[in-house]
């Protein structure tokens, strides 16, 4: 992964996301194995949930727990 010469157009990426995106891979794989060799739908359902915390380093998206911990983090509350 990553800029290649003679691809049609280039990107810049960090190795961070680059690391991301091999990780999410892996775990695509996993879950495709989990599902067409053992018909294990959770174990599927866990990979993917993997994949999506992977991609979302990249994307920068955050969660309600990451929102929680930025408000208690910043406020006083309760008192």
């Amino acid at each position: 992964m990553g800029f290649q010469t003679g691809m049609e157009g280039g990107f810049l990426a960090r190795r961070r996301h680059l690391d991301a995106l091999d990780k999410a891979a892996e775990h695509l794989q996993i879950g495709l194995v989990q599902l067409t060799e053992f018909h294990a739908g959770e174990l599927l359902a866990e990979e993917l949930r993997l994949v999506q915390s992977y991609l979302s380093e990249i994307t920068g998206q955050f969660t309600s727990d990451d929102l929680l911990g930025n408000i208690f983090s910043s406020f006083c509350i309760g008192k």
